[in-house]
This record gives C-alpha cells, sequence and structure tokens, in this order.
C-alpha cells in the first residue's frame, strides 16, 4: 500500500477532515490495516495566510513553505503527495517541479467530476485570490464548463466567512449568507455550485441545486491512489 503525504493546516480543520474521512473509508472498505498517512502542517505566519489566501496579495510568500513542505513529506516517505487548498494550487506544477514523488492537483480532479455529472455551467464559490486569478476557468473551460462567480458584494462576504472559517469560528449567519449567494448564482444560471475553496465545507447550509465539494473530490481521489500497488 502506498503512503500518502499532507501539506497540511489550510486550514487545520479540513486537514483533520481529510485525515478522519480517509481513515472511516478503509473501515467501511473492511481493509484488513489502517492507511500510511504522513502529514506535514506547513509553519506559515498567520499574516501571510490571510494576505495570500482571503486578501488576493502576496501568494508568492506562501511558496517556499510549500516547497519545503513537499520535500519534508517526500523525505519522510510519502509515495505521493495532496494539497488541500485550492487557492494555493497556482502553485501545483511548482511544487511538482520540487520533488520526485507526483501531487495530485485538485483542479484536474475537480475538472474531471463536473465533466462526468455533464455540468455545463457552475457557480464558483472561492477565496478572492482564486477568483482574481481565475483559478478553475482554464480547466473547465477545456471541457466546456462555464464559470460564474458571485458578485463584488457577495464575494466581500464570502471572504469574510472564509476567513472566520480558517479561524476556527462558526456561526448560523455563514450558513445563511452561503445560501444566499447559492441562491443569487442559481437565477443567473449555474447548474451547480463548486465549493472550490476547501474551508467552505465546514459551514452548514442548504441549496436548490448540487454542490459539488473539492475537499470530498480529493478524499476520493487520494483513496484512489492509496488502493494503487506497486
Amino acid at each position: 500500500m502506498k503512503t500518502i503525504g499532507i501539506l497540511g493546516g489550510l486550514g487545520p480543520e479540513t486537514t483533520s477532515k481529510i485525515y478522519h474521512s480517509i481513515i472511516d473509508l478503509f473501515r467501511k472498505n473492511k481493509a484488513s490495516k489502517y492507511p500510511s498517512i504522513i502529514i506535514y502542517n506547513l509553519p506559515f505566519p498567520f499574516v501571510i495566510e490571510t494576505e495570500a489566501i482571503i486578501e488576493g496579495r502576496n501568494s508568492h510568500k506562501m511558496l517556499p513553505y510549500l516547497i519545503d513542505g513537499a520535500k519534508i513529506l517526500e523525505k519522510a516517505g510519502a509515495s505521493f503527495g495532496i494539497l488541500p487548498c485550492n487557492t494555493l494550487h497556482k502553485y501545483i506544477q511548482e511544487i511538482r517541479n520540487a520533488v520526485k514523488i507526483p501531487f495530485l492537483s485538485i483542479l484536474d480532479e475537480t475538472a474531471s467530476q463536473l465533466k462526468c455529472m455533464k455540468v455545463h455551467t457552475v457557480g464558483i464559490l472561492a477565496t478572492e485570490t482564486s477568483v482574481r486569478d481565475k483559478l478553475y476557468d482554464d480547466v473547465l473551460e477545456k471541457d466546456g464548463i462555464h464559470t460564474l462567480y458571485p458578485t463584488k458584494t457577495e464575494q466581500y462576504n464570502l471572504n469574510r466567512i472564509i476567513l472566520e472559517l480558517i479561524s476556527g469560528e462558526k456561526n448560523d449567519f455563514q450558513g445563511q449568507m452561503i445560501e444566499k449567494i447559492c441562491s443569487s448564482l442559481h437565477k443567473r444560471g449555474a447548474e451547480s455550485i463548486l465549493l472550490a475553496c476547501t474551508d467552505i465545507q465546514i459551514a452548514t447550509f442548504k441549496s436548490d441545486i448540487p454542490v459539488v465539494d473539492t475537499t470530498d473530490i480529493l478524499i476520493q481521489a487520494s483513496m484512489r491512489e492509496l488502493m494503487k500497488t506497486g
């Protein structure tokens, strides 16, 4: 069985969910033993996280931490790695170039899932950085999938919610606001909602159209790789 390496801390709750979900899936599949998992929590300053993830600036300051973390996972014995953060996938190629082990791409895995679902128009809920970088546009357009984004006011509110969730805060207002944004995107033509920030799944909310969670997609892709032999 392979060993998965997780670049953790983006944010901590999401890292924890991925760890526990993989363990639970192994139990449900009646595996003979627990999976081999290595987690390295990235020790970046909080101020850099806020700038890079929420404010949409200075994301390049995260790159040294990502590369160092990937190398640590490789040296520790990981067979492959994952980065449970959509926003910082803008540096997935730099990470891949820094190590010999493969790193799964949450972008490619998500595009494959939406294509299988035959989605033509998707509403994107993401960080300010991902929205500015149009992180998903190119990879989805290759499969003929059109992207819709929240209005400036909606994105401002979403940024605040993401920052709260990363900081461990959770309240009913977050879910209510996300529901309003989902409804707005639906009215504008979205057939489904893409949680293109792994921390949004922490909030509790409902949607009239299917919600695709990139965290769950990454978990399933990780399981697929873990179960491969050789």
